[in-house]
């Protein structure tokens, strides 16, 4: 599991109002929570090939209430030093998830999209498909 101040939409969460970030006494662990229902939000990284790549770059870019449509019976298949990394966060009761797709573009990780939050069924649309 990642540490969520890892990940390059750190700031963009941690200044979400549906986000309540909490450290420990001596500062050693954050955890975030989703503020409507209390659950921990937990962090993952996914790396696809190109070709799984792509498709979540289209499936992402689809209107907000097409997405579950557009996944359809699209499963990708994380591999190890994918083309595409997609960080994620998601509540443990799944209605909660954000999520921030990248590519490796010279040397680097460069962001494909913006962080893109989803709530409620859309969520768990979405948390299906990772």
């Amino acid at each position: 599991m990642s540490n969520i101040k890892n990940l390059q939409m750190w700031k963009t969460i941690c200044t979400d109002e549906r986000v309540n970030i909490t450290k420990s006494m001596l500062g050693l662990k954050t955890t975030a929570s989703y503020q409507k229902t209390g659950s921990i939000i937990d962090v993952r990284i996914l790396e696809f090939s190109p070709a799984d790549g792509e498709r979540v770059k289209q499936i992402l870019s689809a209107p907000k209430g097409e997405i579950a449509k557009a996944i359809g019976t699209f499963r990708p298949q994380p591999v190890v030093n994918g083309n595409y990394m997609l960080e994620v966060c998601q509540s443990r009761d799944n209605a909660f998830l954000a999520v921030q797709l990248l590519q490796f573009v010279q040397m680097n990780y460069e962001t494909v999209t913006s962080v893109l939050v989803f709530e409620g069924d859309e969520a768990k649309a979405v948390g299906r498909l990772l």
